[in-house]
């Protein structure tokens, strides 16, 4: 099997249920690198969560990070793709949420509360503490939090921007309608002028039935919803079983 890209998930696809990664994935991820394969995250986190946490846990840096649910883009350094939601539209969804988490700007995360323990409080941007009486007057990668309304609701009259519901966490997050990991790859791969045939990606939740769906090389890890499953060509292990790391080292090295 000819690869020369692989994109895969972190939470529960790479990343093990404990938000660790073993020594073994980290060695097999090296080996396709050494091969000349690019390695790309694709991730509902914050692109800051990958730069100064998963890159200490691996000790390298990926070729290309796709992040805040496909809101942002990078290849080495270079912006790729950006959609992010006008401001105007952020002022008007915060009144629909129980609780605003976070709303994340270039510049700035601003939070309702203190996040210190998560990965809110990784450096190179601005944590403010706020109540949110206040508009915001930048526009936003995403906003997140807690609602009693269907996500339907919460979007409804604002064409710009998409909702996006997680498995394993009760959480809302909106985004521009045109961030989409697979909107974000489509643009990666053109630029990049790779093949898609030539491109395998991993994962186990809502946000990643898109690309799995749309790339012949697709594959779910054993612990995915099964919507990810139905979408995949193939399955492999579970992620606290180095799924991802196991099925590369069979089918591509």
């Amino acid at each position: 099997m000819k690869i020369r890209m692989i994109v895969t998930d972190l939470d529960n696809t790479l990343l093990r249920r404990d938000k660790t990664i073993s020594n073994h994935t980290v060695d097999v991820f090296r080996c396709c690198r050494e091969r000349g394969m690019l390695l790309a995250y694709a991730t509902a986190r914050d692109f800051r969560f990958v730069t100064d946490h998963i890159v200490s846990l691996t000790g390298f840096e990926p070729d290309v990070i796709i992040a805040d649910n496909g809101a942002f883009a990078q290849y080495r350094g270079k912006d790729v793709y950006k959609r992010m939601i006008p401001y105007k539209t952020i002022n008007t969804l915060i009144s629909r949420f129980d609780l605003v988490r976070c709303v994340s700007t270039e510049s700035a995360y601003y939070l309702s509360g203190d996040y210190s323990n998560d990965h809110w409080s990784i450096g190179k941007k601005a944590t403010v503490i706020i109540d949110f009486s206040n508009n915001i007057e930048q526009d936003a990668f995403y906003i997140d939090g807690d609602i009693s309304i269907s996500p339907m609701l919460l979007t409804e009259g604002c064409s710009d921007i998409r909702a996006v519901v997680y498995s394993d966490v009760n959480l809302v997050t909106v985004v521009h309608r045109e961030a989409t990991k697979l909107n974000a790859l489509t643009a990666m791969v053109n630029f990049l002028n790779i093949d898609k045939s030539n491109i395998a990606v991993f994962g186990d939740d809502y946000s990643d039935i898109e690309i799995l769906s749309n790339y012949d090389c697709s594959i779910a890890v054993a612990n995915a919803i099964d919507d990810c499953k139905a979408a995949a060509k193939y399955l492999c292990g579970d992620c606290d079983e180095d799924g991802v790391a196991k099925w590369l080292e069979e089918n591509v090295l």
